[in-house]
């Protein structure tokens, strides 16, 4: 991969396009400012944006697209409402928007999605890791994050299937990005930050071995090895109440370390 400039921001100031942001409520972000969902349109349309950011640029049927709008109450003539729907969207956000016509949609290729802008930007970070740039791959997954973790994708769209997928997704790359970001910066030497994102993963999941591990190097760094030993405690107790185990061999071993160094120390 190239050189990490920041994600979104970068990208939109060299081609001055669309983010269309399916966190929280549909909302599309461009140069000139963010329009929130009443401003994007109908419900309708909104729907049809969605859908096809979701799609992660493949052509969304038009058949498709009236099962998800109406239902099994679709109008008498489903795809001339698909089109003007389209249409309204291309007037309000240039032509370039949405691509297609009577076999099927999908956003333009200059059109960008918050999902997939966090999946590129946490994919860099693990890369960056992998290749020992830590440094950057921390920026990357912060940017990432913040991208997708202050709100639920899709929230207004509880039952699809589709929007279901959407939320699986968001939830794997919060979690990929928070190993990452946390390892990142235990490697560039900001125990603090690693603390935060390991608690935020554990938060998420209370089974997640791998942050409790992190969490623990992130105390053990600090200079508090107590509380990295009461975190052990926690995930072990955690584990064995859930599902009647223990930690893994290498969380083990970080806990003996731990203890090992303390009592030298001491």
């Amino acid at each position: 991969m190239g050189e990490y400039r920041g994600g979104m921001n970068y990208w939109q100031r060299a081609t001055g396009s669309w983010q269309v942001r399916l966190v929280g409520e549909v909302t599309v972000h461009g140069m000139d400012g963010t329009w929130e969902a009443p401003d994007v349109g109908s419900r309708k349309a909104r729907t049809l944006l969605a859908l096809l950011g979701v799609a992660q640029g493949r052509m969304v049927t038009v058949e498709t697209i009236g099962e998800e709008l109406w239902g099994d109450a679709p109008p008498q003539q489903p795809r001339a409402n698909v089109a003007t729907l389209v249409s309204r969207l291309r007037a309000r956000f240039g032509a370039a928007v949405i691509i297609g016509g009577r076999r099927g949609y999908r956003l333009g290729d200059t059109i960008r999605v918050d999902l997939h802008d966090a999946a590129q930007d946490i994919t860099y970070a693990e890369s960056a890791l992998s290749t020992g740039r830590p440094g950057t791959g921390l920026v990357a997954a912060e940017n990432g994050l913040e991208l997708i973790g202050t709100n639920l994708v899709l929230m207004d769209y509880p039952a699809p299937e589709w929007a279901e997928r959407a939320r699986a997704m968001q939830t794997g790359l919060l979690r990929r990005g928070r190993h990452a970001g946390a390892e990142c910066a235990l490697r560039v030497s900001q125990p603090a930050k690693a603390q935060a994102i390991a608690e935020a993963a554990i938060i998420a999941d209370p089974l997640d071995e791998r942050a409790y591990g992190m969490l623990m190097r992130a105390y053990d760094a600090l200079g508090e090895p107590a509380r990295a030993l009461v975190a052990y405690e926690r995930l072990r107790t955690t584990l064995a109440t859930e599902l009647g185990t223990g930690p893994v061999a290498a969380i083990r071993d970080l806990h003996v370390a731990i203890l090992r160094a303390n009592a030298v120390s001491a």
